[in-house]
């Protein structure tokens, strides 16, 4: 009978055994099983992590664009702004013609339009860049931003031919000058007259006066030249429409007489010959010029303007 009993304990404990097992053993896949649901979702919030720092990055591709604007940007600045000069002197080359056309005579005044429009294309290639001498003399007051290599255009006593054939070569190359012209001349033969005048000043150019009849300053009286400095400038004036506020000395001579009327004219330079590209306070009211004569090549040209690069503008010509 114990043994019976001790038999059927055995198998009973036996399955109470298995059973417990059983339980257990769905407990533990149970609380796996939950367990692993619950991590699923923590999976799939690590991908959304490793993309967030993916707009950075996208970001990114603009801000290099902008940096390549920004880099290219002030690379064309200095050619449109310039350089700042003055006040004081300021290093700038005005060139001074008299006649571009087919002299009738050998006069070294005379420039044939050929070479003129050489010289011209010579300027351009060069680099230089005209400018108006009223812009000259604020930088020399004042200061003022100015071209890399400037160089002004000036023309004394109003020849009808700087208007036919000085002024449309130089349009081709957008530059523009200074006309000294005499205000008892306007119109006379050869001569140009109000309209040319305004036409060009339309264009750009500045109009000064060279006196009333182009006389030797240094040879007449206090009021003779009084009506050449002072009576010119009021003609001029009246006739144009606009100031006129540069004058150019006849034959390059000024007097002490001629140097006070040009102050009480109110003109805010005066220009004469020289041969120096330096312009300053004290020479404002003689501003140095350069006289191109009729037998100047390019090497010459050059010479006047400092020019110390190839001449390739002499080579095309050739």
């Amino acid at each position: 009978m114990r043994n019976i009993l001790k038999k059927n304990f055995v198998v009973v404990t036996s399955v109470a055994q298995r059973r417990a097992i059983a339980l257990a053993t769905r407990c533990f896949l149970f609380v796996v099983f939950t367990l692993m649901s619950c991590s699923a979702p923590q999976a799939a919030l690590t991908p959304i992590a490793t993309e967030t720092p993916q707009p950075p990055t996208k970001t990114s591709t603009p801000s290099l664009t902008a940096t390549k604007f920004l880099t290219e940007t002030p690379a064309s600045t200095p050619t449109q702004v310039g350089v700042k000069r003055g006040p004081g002197i300021v290093r700038c080359t005005i060139l001074l013609y008299h006649h571009v056309g087919i002299s009738p005579i050998e006069s070294q005044y005379y420039i044939h339009p050929e070479n003129f429009s050489l010289q011209m294309k010579a300027l351009d290639e060069w680099g230089f860049t005209p400018i108006p001498l009223s812009l000259l003399v604020k930088a020399i007051n004042e200061g003022a931003i100015l071209p890399e290599k400037p160089v002004v255009i000036s023309f004394d006593d109003g020849r009808m031919d700087i208007y036919e054939n000085a002024f449309p070569i130089m349009q081709k190359y957008d530059f523009t000058g200074i006309f000294y012209v005499l205000s008892g001349g306007l119109g006379d033969k050869g001569l140009v007259d109000v309209a040319e005048l305004q036409e060009m000043a339309a264009a750009g150019w500045e109009i000064g006066s060279h006196s009333n009849s182009h006389a030797d300053l240094s040879k007449i009286g206090a009021d003779a030249s009084y009506r050449e400095v002072v009576r010119s400038r009021e003609i001029l004036e009246e006739e144009l429409g606009f100031p006129v506020t540069s004058f150019a000395y006849p034959f390059g001579t000024i007097t002490e007489i001629a140097g006070k009327q040009i102050h009480i004219a109110g003109y805010e330079s005066a220009a004469g010959l020289g041969h120096t590209d330096s312009q300053g306070p004290g020479n404002l009211f003689y501003l140095q010029r350069r006289p191109i004569s009729w037998d100047y090549d390019l090497k010459r040209f050059a010479i006047v303007l400092g020019w110390e690069g190839p001449l390739l503008i002499e080579k095309e010509h050739e």
